[in-house]
């Protein structure tokens, strides 16, 4: 008996030392790892004089906005940064599971006012690779050739806040950059400056820089963008003259926007041309627009925006061929003639303008009841403006308001 008792003691011993559930080898390696990187010392440093070189504005009415534009209910916020936490878990920084250093930032809508200069500690944190400081009061920051010093930099986005200046030779040098947002700012871009963009920064897959102002720029700086770049947004930037061709041959675009650069105009491939593009918002430029060569070419098009464009060759049947656009606008346009609703497909249409061109609704008998046809969004002033317009003259109001 004692011989078996010393056998079943035996196995229970192996059971417990190679069982899964052995609580110190499962703690150890899935719930409690043997190490966890700190913060580095000199980071947390610059996080915080970072902090204490901007102030936070308590405003309702800003963090209101930042709902309502961004969907944000809960930005991240410097307001708890401090030395008694590691800085790796403070609310909006990310550190490097390997080495602990800092490589994101993200105080987008943070309440950050003030502004950032060139000696700001914020440029000591060499590892970042994304910095997103969108939809803060930071007017009078210039883009400093410190910005150079991100050399691991993916994803930067500063829109919104109030940036001015040039961009340095050093911007440059952010090599690494996959997109890139510096709309809806103060910034002036010339044409050396952007050929040195599109010359260096060969990763980009997304450019926005809407309301950026290029009046001096020239279209054919954007000629060698990246192959890589998915989407393009230069609206309302003071473009002026002939948009390059070949952007429309880049094989990964799916977005672009040029509208309301007024004085820009340009010509689609007429041959050898397959595009990806899904949406397309060429309002209020110089384009003239063959549509239905358009249409009939970017077979993936989803949202269609020609607002007082010049159009040629449109027809009822045209219409009839428009099967996978979501949101078309012609409102304001050179159509013409008395175009029937039955010609329209509305099973993937949610929105459709065509204000300023009453003729061509023909009776509203023939529209069913689900179909949704929105109102004028491409209209100046009041209740016509788009929504890029309405949330652009929001937030002016506001900073005019907290200057």
């Amino acid at each position: 008996m004692m011989m078996v008792f010393l056998a079943w003691l035996g196995l229970l011993f192996f059971f417990l030392i190679t069982s899964p559930f052995n609580s110190s080898s499962a703690l150890t390696s899935s719930h409690f790892p043997s190490h966890l990187p700190l913060c580095h010392p000199h980071e947390s440093s610059a996080l915080l004089h970072f902090e204490n070189s901007l102030s936070i504005t308590n405003d309702t009415s800003y963090f209101s906005s930042c709902s309502y534009w961004y969907g944000i209910n809960n930005p991240n916020s410097t307001v708890y940064w401090n030395m008694s936490r590691d800085c790796c878990t403070w609310s909006g920084v990310t550190c490097d599971e390997v080495s602990g250093h800092v490589v994101r930032l993200d105080l987008g809508c943070g309440g950050l006012h003030g502004i950032i200069h060139s000696n700001n500690s914020l440029f000591l944190l060499t590892h970042l690779q994304s910095l997103v400081l969108f939809f803060n009061y930071l007017v009078g920051s210039e883009i400093s050739p410190q910005f150079g010093r991100f050399s691991s930099m993916i994803h930067l986005d500063l829109s919104d806040s109030g940036f001015t200046g040039q961009l340095p030779l050093e911007f440059s040098y952010l090599s690494s950059l996959v997109t890139l947002d510096l709309s809806y700012s103060d910034l002036r871009l010339e044409t050396s400056s952007l050929k040195r963009i599109v010359a260096n920064l060969t990763s980009l897959k997304e450019l926005r820089l809407s309301r950026v102002h290029m009046f001096f720029a020239s279209p054919n700086s954007f000629m060698n963008l990246s192959t890589s770049l998915t989407s393009l947004d230069l609206s309302d930037s003071g473009l002026t003259g002939e948009f390059p061709e070949n952007i429309f041959h880049l094989p990964r675009l799916q977005n672009l926007d040029l509208s309301y650069n007024r004085n820009l105009n340009g010509s689609f491939p007429q041959y050898n041309w397959s595009s990806q593009l899904r949406n397309l918002n060429l309002s209020e430029t110089g384009f003239l627009i063959d549509l239905p060569y358009l249409t009939k070419t970017l077979k993936s098009l989803n949202t269609l925006f020609l607002s007082s464009c010049k159009l040629r060759g449109l027809s009822p049947p045209l219409l009839g061929n428009l099967t996978q656009i979501t949101s078309l606008d012609l409102s304001s346009t050179n159509v013409g003639g008395q175009i029937p609703w039955s010609f329209l497909n509305l099973e993937k249409l949610t929105h459709l303008d065509l204000a300023a061109e009453a003729s061509i609704f023909g009776s509203s008998k023939d529209l069913e009841e689900d179909d949704v046809v929105e109102p004028a969004l491409a209209q100046e002033g009041g209740e016509g403006q788009t929504s890029k317009q309405r949330k652009t003259e929001s937030l002016d109001k506001f900073r005019r308001e907290d200057a």
